[in-house]
């Protein structure tokens, strides 16, 4: 094995380390917590806590006031899981 090959190991290894490395605060930006904090929502996010089955939750929800006069209908979007009320 010849002194460059011995030295390409290792420095590929950094290389590749240090690019890892690099990009890791990127990543982190996307990261979202548990209740989705950091979540930009298109209108302002309020809160109902209650009891369930011995648990206390919380649940977030946004209420769009209607852009003109309301006429008496309602429109529930769920979010959660599989589904995302803000988007």
């Amino acid at each position: 094995m010849s002194p460059t090959y011995a030295l390409k190991k290792p420095l590929a290894a950094l290389l590749t380390s240090l690019a890892l490395l690099s990009s890791a605060p990127a990543l982190a930006a996307n990261v979202y917590g548990e209740q989705l904090e950091g979540f930009d929502y298109p209108y302002p996010l309020q809160h109902f806590n209650f009891s369930c089955q011995q648990q206390l939750l919380r649940m977030g929800y946004m209420d769009v006031k209607p852009a003109q006069k309301a006429n008496g209908q309602t429109v529930v979007l769920i979010h959660g899981k599989n589904f995302c009320g803000a988007t």
